[in-house]
């Protein structure tokens, strides 16, 4: 249950408004001001899976989806009983429809996008109706000639009476007879008839009718006989064209009666869509990621930045909640961001369950039954309660609603009466919550309370981190730390006198002094602790960057040898393929010489010189190709440069067993080498 107090506490409608403000289209803002979390976890799952759909429609296909349709539901029911709808109603529906028809092409222009997928394929496409619509109308008051024939049949005659009753008239303001009988030289009309304006003293010097007066009297407005028939006409094609138009408009009533179904499920989808790609925009505006969801109790929240807090400056919140624990109490200074904290928890919470990602670097959220809140200043004037007694109304009306599956949220639980009495209150509402099972996260100041936490099982302590050398805030959570108020200190630093400060403190139980002075301890203890473990951290980053540099050098060095061993390979590939065709030419010139017939000494002697050639050329590559590299006496290590004599070529020693047998990398290619077939070369 998420009682509207609640929601409202935590500030959830301002989230639901910023959505909105993505929505293109009026209903599509309506639903998403209506936005609720949802109760069950697969639902939540498929809602933030549409969420990543349209995340990616939007940022990783780069298209934008046009949903600006309007509103249709008073349109389709007019026209489902039959009434006959004006243009503008129409252009809503064909409007509709085109905008249906662009968003699936362009979410058909994705890939692995199933559920927007599945979505437009209730959208209703019929371009045959969308583009009738839009020749049929010029704007929501014109209809176009090309609506139906008869139409354009009509309008031609109308525009021929209008082009000859004109002429008639401007026969009467350009004659010398009666031109010095009008007012002035224009042609006007009254009751849907053309007239001319005549002098009130020359009435009658043309027949016709006199359809009105100035309001001086001074002039009339005279339908010459001569146009009264032509008039009359024209009165009637008038009359016939909106006829027709009547008719054009039934005719698309119609249609779209006979279409209805299709086309309101269709605009609905539409909306939904638009809500749809508001949340992905929403999570982009946000820095947002998707949470992991649980219904096991967990909260794990990483960097979680408060969405309604100025992002210049908002301090990162990190807190955790396992399955085993179902209590965290914060405690540190007043001004030190509990509460924002507190809100922050809750919200989240509602914006997961709401399908909606998560300003935070990680986030693991829990489902709950419902979220159940009591922060902020509850005097109630209306009442006339207290500001502890409403606080004790509200603790009463959650105690009695909350279950093993509800998350709480209580700020400075017990405040605002007796210290001694607040604080007994405290820990039994808090032994009360945990004997229940609901998850809770609880803000104080009273020492019983911290006792509370250290001591009870499943309760874990954070503390709002608190600057001992400036007495101030630093907004930061840090998990498992009990902190004081530090009030005097604050009060202090604020412009209290000094004086009354160092009264204040004297004031003091000696228990007290000694409870906060070891949390003092404590607190200084773990900053330096912090500091030094960002020290390590630090030495660890650069490290790893030396490593990471090192490595990358290594595997540019590796690289160049092989690219050389590759040149190697290549070039005494081209020397062998040479000596092996100048082996071939000498073979050929030898056959040559001892296949003549008339075989003679010289050919004999040439014969025997070019032998010599091939013998010579022979021996020189076996020469070049057994020079072995130059032995090195140092120990032998892995990684050094060996000769392998049976294979003569220079290699990398990877490993030696135990009888002395190695493993041997060239470039690319390894090789087992047996004991006495290797040695280190410089």
């Amino acid at each position: 249950m998420f009682d509207t107090k609640s929601l409202k506490t935590l500030e959830y409608s301002k989230i639901l408004a910023e959505l909105a403000g993505f929505a293109q289209s009026e209903d599509g803002k309506s639903k998403a001001m209506a936005l609720a979390p949802f109760e069950y976890l697969k639902d939540i799952e498929y809602a933030l899976d549409e969420t990543d759909e349209a995340d990616r429609v939007l940022f990783e296909f780069a298209l934008s989806p046009d949903f600006a349709v309007d509103r249709m539901g008073d349109t389709l029911i007019k026209a489902s009983k039959g009434a006959i709808l004006s243009i503008s109603e129409i252009l809503k529906v064909g409007r509709t429809l085109r905008t249906a028809r662009r968003l699936k092409k362009t979410i058909d222009a994705a890939k692995d996008i199933p559920i927007l997928w599945e979505m437009t394929s209730c959208l209703f496409i019929n371009e045959q109706l969308e583009k009738r619509i839009y020749d049929s109308f010029l704007s929501e008051t014109e209809v176009s000639d090309g609506a139906s024939s008869e139409l354009r049949a009509i309008r031609m005659r109308i525009r021929k009476i209008n082009d000859n009753i004109r002429a008639k008239l401007q026969n009467f303001i350009t004659s010398p007879q009666y031109s010095k009988y009008l007012q002035d030289g224009i042609i006007t009309m009254r009751s849907d008839r053309y007239v001319i304006p005549l002098k009130s003293d020359f009435k009658g010097t043309i027949p016709g009718l006199v359809h009105d007066q100035s309001a001086s009297g001074s002039t009339l407005f005279v339908e010459p006989m001569q146009v009264v028939e032509m008039n009359n006409e024209l009165k009637g094609e008038l009359a016939n064209e909106q006829a027709e138009i009547e008719r054009i408009l039934s005719d698309f009533s119609d249609m779209i009666a006979a279409s209805g179904r299709n086309i309101e499920r269709c605009y609905e989808t539409v909306v939904d869509m638009d809500v749809i790609f508001a949340k992905a925009q929403l999570a982009r505006e946000y820095k947002a990621v998707r949470p992991e969801l649980n219904d096991g109790g967990q909260i794990e929240i990483r960097e979680g930045r408060h969405p309604l807090i100025d992002a210049e400056r908002v301090v990162p919140v990190s807190l955790a909640l396992k399955a085993d624990e179902n209590m965290l109490l914060i405690t540190g200074p007043n001004t030190g961001g509990k509460t924002v904290t507190l809100k922050l928890v809750g919200l989240f919470t509602l914006m997961a369950m709401s399908g909606l990602y998560i300003p935070a670097k990680y986030a693991k959220i829990s489902i709950f039954d419902g979220v159940y809140s009591d922060i902020g200043d509850e005097q109630s004037i209306e009442q006339s309660l207290s500001t502890f007694s409403a606080h004790i109304r509200n603790t009463i009306g959650i105690l009695d609603v909350i279950t093993s599956k509800s998350l709480v949220l209580f700020d400075e639980l017990g405040a605002g009466t007796d210290p001694g009495d607040g604080a007994a209150l405290a820990v039994s509402i808090a032994e009360h919550i945990l004997n229940v099972g609901a998850k809770a996260f609880i803000t104080s100041h009273f020492n019983d309370l911290k006792e509370f936490a250290l001591v009870t099982k499943g309760v874990v302590a954070a503390s709002m981190e608190f600057d001992a050398e400036t007495f101030s805030p630093t907004f930061k959570l840090v998990m498992g730390a009990i902190g004081s108020s530090n009030a005097l200190a604050i009060a202090g630093k604020l412009g209290l006198s000094a004086e009354i400060v160092e009264n204040a403190k004297s004031k003091l139980s000696a228990e007290k002094r000694q409870f906060d002075s070891v949390l003092t301890a404590a607190e200084q203890t773990r900053r330096k602790a912090a500091a030094l473990v960002d020290e390590a951290n630090i030495d660890r980053e650069e490290a790893a960057r030396v490593r990471k540099a090192a490595e990358h050098e290594k595997k540019l060095v590796e690289e160049k040898r092989e690219k050389l061993d590759e040149n190697i390979r290549k070039e005494t590939k081209r020397l062998i393929e040479n000596s092996v065709e100048e082996a071939n030419e000498l073979l050929e010139q030898i056959k040559e010489l001892l296949d003549k017939p008339d075989l003679s000494e010289a050919d004999l002697f040439e014969a025997r010189n070019v032998r010599k050639k091939l013998e010579n050329m022979a021996a020189n590559y076996e020469v070049k190709a057994i020079i072995e590299d130059e032995y090195d006496p140092s120990p032998l290590e892995i990684g050094d440069n060996v000769w392998v004599k049976s294979l003569k070529k220079r290699g990398r020693l990877l490993s030696v067993n135990g009888r002395g047998e190695a493993q041997v990398s060239f470039g690319k290619l390894n090789a087992k080498v047996k004991k006495d077939d290797y040695y280190k070369v410089k």
